[in-house]
């Protein structure tokens, strides 16, 4: 739907209901790469405010609050962009459609950016950003409750409304690969990897396995399209898919997988060898990790191993095993959230591999 249509709907919305909001006014349009998602800077209401205007197909009017209250509770409120306004509208197929108004306060608001934009204009994003984004996600959702749960409760759980939808079984179809199957030959090498659709269809195929998992809220959508980087800090928006008792490294591992989607090419031959091999690193060491050299690495390698400094605000000591099969059952997860939502079936091949070397790691012996 064209933002000028978004516009007008709900500049007649603000007419009618007298809500001092309209009229809204267009300053920048963020590039948003994946999703039917619009991510918009905007002047509103007769004070000429500034604001951040999403349209998506989700109402957050509904679990804002309860984010924003625990954020609060943890004196985090200040990464989350206040939730102003949501307006219900119709596009041209009279499907619904949200519109979600959030307040962006700060002195230099003009010059934000999505972290999205940034990573695809291969813009440097400062240390000290970086480090708040990661220390919000182990932050404003405190305190984290240590449960024992088998991997697939766990994994279910972060897929959330996703778990064998439609799309998520479609989304193997597309690529050929079934359910019966246990092991994947990746193409062109002697590399086996376990089948993430075999292993996380039965739950009696784990046993009576369990991980050590912390478990606190998840944004749910944690990517580049929902941080905005101002001039100081990270601006969190649009908790629409908020998940309760979420393993703690959700988050983390999904912002890590669909940033690397947005920075490699995966079409080609040679883009495929080098993005198995980034996967295998990734999977291998959680803090300490060596990513392989290739065109276009350059700004890989050094966000990926900033995103991941403060795990160590979770786990202390590095030699500190524990949590390992928790934190590789979320590269796991997000991988195949990837692969649903993504259009393309290089792409979703893409996921599946990431996927499938975090399942590889979370505990070899009972994959087996």
């Amino acid at each position: 739907m064209k933002i000028v249509d978004v516009i007008n709907q709900i500049n007649k919305i603000g007419e009618e209901t007298k809500d001092k909001i309209a009229p809204f006014q267009v300053l920048k349009t963020f590039k948003s790469g994946r999703s039917d998602a619009g991510v918009y800077m905007v002047e509103y209401g007769t004070a000429n405010r500034v604001g951040i205007l999403k349209v998506t197909k989700s109402n957050e009017a509904k679990v804002f609050q309860e984010a924003y209250g625990k954020a609060s509770e943890n004196n985090m409120q200040k990464y989350i962009a206040k939730l102003i306004s949501s307006y219900k509208i119709h596009d041209k197929n009279k499907a619904i459609l949200y519109v979600n108004l959030y307040d962006l306060a700060g002195d230099d608001i003009y010059n934000s950016e999505t972290f999205l934009d940034k990573i695809l204009h291969e813009d440097e994003l400062k240390n000290s950003i970086i480090s708040a984004i990661t220390k919000f996600l182990f932050t404003w959702n405190k305190e984290h409750i240590k449960k024992s749960l088998s991997p697939m409760d766990i994994v279910k759980n972060e897929l959330s409304y996703r778990y064998m939808d439609d799309k998520y079984v479609q989304a193997f179809k597309s690529i050929g690969i079934d359910k019966d199957i246990k092991w994947i030959s990746l193409d062109g090498t002697d590399t086996l990897l376990p089948n993430p659709y075999y292993y996380f269809n039965n739950s009696n195929i784990w046993d009576d396995l369990t991980v050590t998992c912390l478990t606190a809220y998840a944004h749910g959508d944690f990517q580049g399209d929902n941080i905005i980087i101002t001039e100081d800090k990270p601006v969190i928006i649009d908790f629409c898919d908020l998940i309760e008792d979420c393993n703690v490294f959700h988050d983390l591992r999904y912002l890590e997988s669909i940033t690397l989607g947005d920075c490699l090419e995966i079409d080609k031959d040679s883009d495929r060898e080098l993005w198995s091999k980034v996967c295998e690193s990734l999977s291998f060491g959680i803090t300490d990790i060596d990513i392989p050299q290739g065109r276009g690495m350059s700004l890989v390698r050094q966000l990926m191993s900033k995103l991941r400094q403060n795990v160590k605000l979770i786990v202390s000591d590095s030699r500190n095993s524990l949590y390992d099969p928790s934190f590789h059952l979320a590269g796991a997860a997000s991988g195949l959230i990837n692969m649903r939502k993504y259009a393309s079936v290089n792409k979703k091949k893409a996921a599946f591999i990431y996927t499938a070397f975090n399942l590889k790691m979370l505990d070899r012996k009972s994959v087996v």
